[in-house]
């Protein structure tokens, strides 16, 4: 019996011994947990941190942006304005020789038409170039004396069928007639004599063929450039002279021939850009 005793009260103690152990191992698997959890927590109250922090450079750069927007909405409108400004007060004019049309190119409008003027064909002295003459002059001093220089009419001179058969008689000592045309949306225009189209990105007003007064005359004029399908003045034809215009033609020499030849006329093309 005491023996049995002896054994229990071992069984007893081995048991009670192994439940300290167990209970240890718990204790400190918690305190591991109640770390992790700690760790956990400090980790989430950085990231919430950042998200905060995240946050307000989101709203602030949602508020930038819209101040961007409204920044390039006033620039979209100045912009704009400028384009309009530069439409209304851009662009360039020429001189449609021998119309009193403009062509129909876009936006191309008249701004008047009238009359080629000029220096007398035989004066040594006197203005080189042609100039288009309104129909209704506004006068300022007159009748004052003394040397002056003479504005004439411009007529033209033998064509020889330039244009046409038909109207080769029609021309000879009619007055030549001019047209002033405005163009807004190009901002550069040029003559190109000897050519009938215009370089890339050019836009073709009009064609036609060179004009000058006569070399053998007193005279000299500047090269002009007539529509090939011109108009005269009515009630023009009056053999009264003034300034004339003239066909031009290659004379080879000091012109190279080929590409040009002896004695073709001319051609001339007026461009806008």
């Amino acid at each position: 019996m005491f023996c049995k005793i002896v054994s229990l009260s071992i069984f007893l103690s081995l048991a009670h011994s192994q439940d300290e152990d167990a209970i240890t191992k718990l204790q400190n698997a918690v305190l591991v947990l109640q770390h992790r959890v700690s760790v956990t927590e400090a980790q989430l109250e950085k990231t919430q941190t950042r998200l905060t922090q995240a946050d307000v450079k989101l709203q602030q750069a949602e508020m930038n942006a819209a101040a961007l927007k409204t920044q390039l909405a006033k620039e979209g409108k100045e912009i704009q304005r400028l384009k309009n400004s530069y439409t209304n007060n851009s662009g360039t004019t020429f001189v449609h020789w021998g119309r009193t049309s403009c062509p129909g190119t876009p936006s191309t409008t008249l701004v008047y038409s009238g009359a080629v003027g000029g220096t007398h064909y035989t004066s040594q002295g006197g203005a080189a170039d042609y100039v288009c003459l309104p129909p209704n002059p506004q006068w300022n001093k007159y009748g004052q004396g003394g040397t002056s220089s003479g504005m004439y009419g411009t007529e033209y001179q033998d064509l020889d069928n330039l244009f046409g058969t038909k109207n080769a008689a029609k021309f000879l000592d009619n007055d030549v007639v001019c047209a002033v045309c405005h163009v807004a949306s190009r901002s550069s225009q040029i003559m190109i004599p000897a050519r009938r189209e215009c370089q890339p990105g050019w836009t073709k007003e009009y064609e036609g063929y060179l004009m000058a007064t006569y070399e053998g005359q007193g005279g000299k004029k500047l090269f002009t450039c007539v529509d090939e399908n011109p108009e005269v003045a009515r009630g023009s034809f009056e053999d009264k002279n003034g300034a004339l215009m003239y066909r031009v033609i290659a004379q080879c020499g000091s012109l190279q021939c080929p590409n040009y030849v002896q004695g073709r006329e001319l051609t001339c093309v007026v461009c806008t850009k």
